[in-house]
């Protein structure tokens, strides 16, 4: 017997020695080989060697105050908690310079307090959410701000990371918040730590979009890019510059800007104007087109109840459509539209408004999962036209924008009376269906020049004339309304984009535009997280309702009725042992 113990204890200090040297040769290989593990069907913790790398070449604490603290429904605690694991992923390549706290800004008791802290998150650029819970008394309206701020060597960045879509259920708009984090911390990161800041220009000398019709995009766009207004002037190196090397005497061109913004010119290009920009193409550059082919105003309305949709002669079209796409001459009705204040009549002297769905302000939509559009809301457009793609070898057409099912086009010139709100629509002429707005270009583009220039200009080394472009890619937009904010021309003040001032709903014009520059301008891939797509697993709330007793009782019961049946089973099967 006493053989035999001594057997076991030496059996089992063996046995002890083996795990600790197992367990000091995992924790040694570790040290130098790093590997997580995802167990999730989608990968969901798995972050894209884009974000890895950033997180790598970290060289400072970036620091993460989140404000998703506090007693919350459950779709903001699954969000505040896939927050806080999405960040511990970033952590965990970053050699420990990601760190992060969470923070109730709600938290204080005295509602001065509050307001204060409410205030400074709103002038640091973060928006609030109303909440209303449900509680035993009736229903209680709580503030949520869901949004973080990052700071890395005294900058700042805010971050939304609630994604709001107009008409989606929340579960929706929650599920598609936490596919964007991975996105929203990387792009963060990459913006912060940039060193090189592109350069993007709005372009002038056309009856463009002016700086203050820009203001809120511009400056929006300012957090990632250093941004410019010029004005070409036939001027062949207002976008390009030339130098010369010396061992071949010929001339290099180099781009200026990352991209360039046309918004919504008015007036003819020149052809000279009009090359300048296609060799900036040829040469690398990325233009976004929000070109009008259709002029109608609502201004024109402010005195008379009918305009006239006419079209616009901005000698862009030959150009538009070597690079294959054409932009029609007519005018998109939609019934999913924006409304409009119209007087319906007078109380005492007070004129009396009513809301009414204004057709010609169609709500546009993603036609796709395109990193540009993914997760986005509705964008308010007016007075749209549509885009035919045109075949185009080595171009590829990536539609982004579309109407609703409920469209109506109409060929211009056409008239455009305010008494339409005043009848309801007949759903029979809307029966177009979905309409294309906008659409991305990606391939190597041809000159329209190519072929159409003598000699003498096409060889001069001071032009440096391509006739296909490097691999490239371009936007267009059949609406230059598109980036247009609201200005009040009394006060010079405007409103941020995308804001209707009629409903006070944010529309997705802003991230839609920034969504395009990032596209257009990021050569590290890091747009492409955007298309990461989660599986929605909810709780069928039927049954859960329905069969909610059954359940506790279940989950209540059954553990412990295991764990007494383990203790009788381990019981005599003890005795049994021990009797014999």
């Amino acid at each position: 017997m006493v053989e035999k113990k001594a057997v076991n204890r030496k059996r089992d200090l063996t046995l002890l020695v083996i795990g600790l040297i197992i367990v000091l040769l995992i924790n040694y290989i570790g040290s130098f080989a790093f590997e997580r593990f995802d167990l999730t069907s989608e990968k969901r913790y798995t972050l894209s060697e884009t974000s890895k790398g950033l997180s790598e070449k970290l060289d400072d604490i970036v620091y993460v105050k989140v404000y998703l603290d506090g007693d919350f429904p459950a779709g903001f605690k699954r969000l505040r908690d896939e927050t806080k694991e999405m960040l511990d992923e970033f952590r965990a390549y970053s050699n420990g310079n990601i760190e992060y706290e969470f923070i109730n800004p709600s938290e204080s008791s005295d509602k001065k307090i509050r307001d204060e802290i409410y205030k400074q998150l709103y002038k640091q650029g973060l928006r609030p959410t109303d909440l209303n819970t449900k509680t035993d008394d009736g229903y209680s309206n709580k503030i949520v701000w869901p949004g973080a701020i990052f700071i890395y060597r005294g900058q700042e960045l805010p971050v939304q990371l609630l994604k709001s879509r107009i008409g989606a259920r929340s579960e929706s708009m929650l599920n598609s918040s936490i596919e964007s984090l991975e996105y929203e911390i990387a792009n963060a990161i990459n913006t912060l730590t940039t060193v090189d800041v592109p350069k993007i220009a709005f372009i002038e000398g056309h009856g463009e979009l002016s700086d203050l019709e820009t203001a809120s995009l511009a400056t929006s766009l300012a957090e990632y890019y250093t941004v410019d207004r010029i004005s070409l002037d036939e001027n062949l190196t207002s976008l390009t510059e030339r130098f010369m090397v010396d061992s071949t005497q010929s001339y290099r061109v180099k781009v200026k800007y990352k991209s360039i913004i046309i918004a919504k010119p008015l007036e003819k290009f020149s052809e000279k104007d009009k090359f300048i920009i296609d060799q900036y193409i040829m040469h690398g550059g990325r233009v976004v087109w929000l070109i009008d082919p259709v002029f109608a105003s609502m201004d024109s309305l402010q005195s008379a109840d009918i305009t006239m949709a006419l079209p616009m002669n901005l000698n862009l079209n030959d150009q538009l459509f070597t690079y294959g796409v054409r932009l029609n001459t007519d005018i998109v009705q939609d019934i999913q539209s924006a409304p409009i204040p119209i007087v319906t009549g007078v109380v005492g002297n007070q004129p009396k408004t009513e809301m009414f769905p204004w057709f010609f302000f169609p709500l546009l939509t993603p036609a796709n999962n395109h990193p540009i559009v993914n997760n986005l809301n509705a964008l308010k457009a007016e007075f749209v036209s549509t885009i035919d793609t045109i075949a185009k070898k080595g171009i590829r057409k990536i539609p982004l924008l579309k109407t609703s099912q409920y469209s109506k086009v109409s060929s211009v010139p056409t008239r455009i009376s305010l008494d339409l709100v005043r009848y309801e629509p007949d759903q029979t002429q809307f029966n177009k269906g979905r309409q294309l707005t906008a659409i991305l270009l990606e391939g190597e583009f041809e000159s329209v020049y190519k072929n159409r220039l003598t000699p003498q200009i096409k060889n001069a080394n001071e032009i440096s004339f391509k006739e296909k472009s490097v691999l490239n890619k371009m936007v267009v937009i059949s609406d230059g309304d598109v980036a247009k904010n609201h200005v009040n021309n009394k006060t010079g003040e405007y409103l941020a984009l995308g804001f209707d001032r009629f409903t006070r709903q944010e529309f997705g014009n802003k991230d839609f535009m920034l969504n395009v520059l990032g596209y257009l301008c990021d050569d590290s891939g890091l747009m492409t997280v955007r298309s990461k797509k989660l599986k929605i697993r909810l709780l069928d709330k039927t049954v859960l309702k329905n069969d909610k007793f059954d359940w506790q009782l279940i989950n209540t019961i059954l553990p412990i009725g295991l764990i007494l049946l383990f203790g009788i089973a381990h019981y005599f099967d003890r005795k049994k042992k021990f009797t014999k």
